[in-house]
């Protein structure tokens, strides 16, 4: 009996594990997951993210990405290799931002600055992060 809950769980692993990603490993199906979704920000390091109109990203075909920042629509390239995720050139509408959606703005853009990492979390949210800062987007289509 034993053995038998160990292969289930093992299994409820790999299928949690899905596209969670380790460094140095080619995740293709991964990456084609990601075309043609929509997400919406829900998360900034620790701190919940509610605007009356939520930042979102968009990943195009062909590497390119758009989006709202909570103030300013913004559209770019974007580059995939395996669980690195590469921003840039990005360009927006320049609208000014006070406030929050402001705020929410400049953290946003700063962490689209140059390679970060990427992965789906546990429970299928997408997670853009550097050694210092996380971004958490849920599926918004």
């Amino acid at each position: 009996m034993a053995k038998g809950l160990w292969s289930v769980l093992i299994a409820i692993l790999f299928v949690f594990e899905g596209c969670a990603v380790e460094a140095m490993q080619n995740h293709e199906p991964c990456q084609k997951q990601l075309v043609g979704t929509g997400w919406r920000l829900v998360m900034i390091d620790n701190d919940p993210i509610e605007l009356k109109h939520p930042a979102t990203i968009r990943f195009e075909s062909e590497g390119k990405i758009s989006g709202f920042s909570g103030c300013n629509s913004y559209f770019g390239k974007v580059t995939l290799d395996g669980t690195s995720i590469t921003f840039g050139p990005i360009g927006s509408t320049r609208r000014y931002c006070m406030g929050k959606a402001g705020d929410v703005e400049k953290r946003l853009f700063a962490l689209f600055k140059g390679t970060k990492w990427w992965n789906f979390d546990e429970e299928r949210n997408l997670q853009i992060f550097d050694d210092e800062h996380r971004l958490i987007f849920v599926k918004s289509e």
